[in-house]
């Protein structure tokens, strides 16, 4: 028996998407007031007849004109009893009393229009409490920055409540209500999009809610993008660790960017930390702490291949110029960098520039210790001491202050994004030498100039020179070490955020 075959139409992102003309995939909830569709499928004609709905009562329907527009002769199959509705006027109340039924296949296809539409009929009527100064912070395991966060934003009159990101991510339409029940946060803080589905209907039921959403970019945008499959991301406050991506994201559609480089915890620091037992003897050694690659990096950039010519280009650099995200788009050209997975073809440049980055300049640096992962092991320095991976909050702040001098190596997935450990080695009382680069200008220039490397060749030179502790170098430290107190905590940063989500709060604070 042949297959059916089912029309397929382009969702809103440009991709071809099947739509079957099947009543099994309509989901229904059960109620007592009218009859609502939200999506009536390519043959809207036959629904009567599949669910025995009489041709005397008004059935009310709304439809993605983007859906409807492609399918040919559609208006003239919906019954003449079937009322459409605007989208405006799908009420808490009425969508809380109606039996309600979706045509699933068009709810991922065009996310933008039916995830509102959805999350009012998760939420329905509820009366919900405001919790007026509190934050919700998505976590998991291993999560990213949420300590630091959540500090700061206790220390600036927030209540920090931590929620699991992975249930909300896989089920937003029944945890999030669960959630909402004892109240609605005035924000809910992203990092990397944690906490948030790919179609956006945890973002649309935080929204009709009537909490602020933000999503806090740290990695690079365009490769975290190549998960979201809706339009409605553009809507977000989002903000960057790396400026040089406000202009790209500006033009991919965002309407809200703001800088929020990372920063420094004091409290977590700038004291503390143990040494643990295979960090000795490294009093007055060079010392770098870092993986040799982002975990599961090959999964990411599964099929994608570095072309030759691309490699031979990137590597007859003249030790100025960076050869990173923005120089290996175009060099392949690629555009636009969303939708789609085509931006992971940049990406995979910007790695394999930045491994080479990385190699060359542990490789240059003679004597050093490196902690890290075994792909170290491999360096081409007979005189790197590669040692295991130590705990970031236990033992790195006594590494940093024990080191003489601690290496920074900057990837080429961010070209302005300033990593860690810009601002913990300072922050922890160690002293850093940094690659040049233009996240740096968020720190004066006295500072920066006598501590910035821009070719491998130089790092042994500068270790040399700021080894011994001599005056010029505890004084610079010490100023390094008050900058970062003053301007660069995580505590600066909440203010940042507030201060661009919330005016009059902050204001008020």
């Amino acid at each position: 028996m042949p297959r059916p075959r089912h029309i397929s139409i382009r969702d809103e992102l440009g991709l071809f998407k099947s739509m079957p003309a099947d009543k099994a995939r309509f989901e229904w909830r059960s109620g007592a007031g009218p009859t609502i569709f939200i999506g009536l499928g390519p043959q809207p004609d036959k629904i009567p007849e599949w669910f025995g709905l009489s041709k005397e009562e008004d059935i009310l329907y709304l439809e993605s004109p983007a859906f409807a527009e492609q399918v040919e002769g559609w208006s003239e199959r919906v019954p003449a009893n079937f009322r459409p509705l605007a989208p405006e006027a799908f009420t808490a109340a009425l969508s809380a009393d109606a039996r309600v039924a979706r045509y699933l296949p068009a709810q991922n296809a065009f996310p933008s229009f039916y995830g509102p539409l959805t999350a009012r009929l998760c939420l329905g009527n509820r009366f919900r409490p405001k919790r007026a100064r509190t934050v919700w912070l998505p976590v998991g395991e291993n999560a990213l920055l949420i300590e630091e966060l959540a500090r700061a934003f206790d220390e600036s009159g927030w209540t920090t409540v931590r929620i699991d990101h992975e249930s909300l991510g896989r089920r937003p339409g029944s945890v999030l209500p669960e959630y909402l029940r004892d109240g609605v946060p005035d924000l809910f803080f992203s990092v990397n999009f944690k906490g948030l589905d790919h179609f956006g209907l945890g973002q649309a039921i935080l929204r009709e809610a009537g909490a602020r959403v933000a999503v806090w970019l740290v990695d690079n945008p365009f490769n975290l993008l190549t998960a979201v499959k809706t339009e409605a991301w553009r809507d977000l406050d989002l903000f960057v660790t790396d400026h040089s991506f406000i202009g790209p994201l500006i033009e991919t559609g965002a309407r809200r960017v703001t800088h929020l480089p990372l920063a420094a915890s004091p409290a977590l620091f700038a004291t503390g930390g143990t040494l643990p037992p295979h960090a000795r003897d490294l009093d007055g050694r060079l010392v770098f702490v870092g993986r040799s690659q982002f975990p599961r990096r090959d999964k990411f950039f599964a099929g994608e291949t570095v072309p030759d010519d691309a490699k031979i280009a990137s590597g007859a650099g003249d030790g100025v110029t960076r050869r990173d995200f923005h120089w290996w788009r175009e060099r392949l050209g690629v555009k636009p960098l969303w939708p789609g997975n085509r931006v992971r073809a940049v990406g995979a440049g910007a790695e394999f520039a930045s491994s080479k980055w990385k190699r060359d300049c542990l490789n240059a640096a003679g004597r050093i210790v490196i902690f890290g992962d075994d792909g170290w092991k491999e360096l081409d320095n007979p005189e790197a001491d590669a040692r295991p991976a130590v705990d970031y909050y236990a033992h790195l702040p006594a590494i940093y202050r024990t080191a003489g001098v601690v290496l920074n190596v900057t990837g080429m997935q961010l070209p302005a994004g300033l990593n860690q450990r810009n601002f913990d080695v300072w922050c922890a009382g160690g002293f850093l030498l940094t690659d040049a680069h233009p996240g740096l200008d968020i720190f004066p220039n006295e500072l920066v100039e006598p501590i910035v490397y821009s070719r491998p060749a130089d790092i042994h030179d500068m270790v040399i020179r700021h080894r011994e502790e001599t005056p010029q170098k505890q004084a610079l430290r010490r100023a390094w070490r008050e900058c970062i107190g003053k301007h660069h905590t995580y505590r600066n940063r909440v203010e940042t955020i507030l201060e661009t989500m919330f005016f009059n709060l902050a204001q008020n604070a």
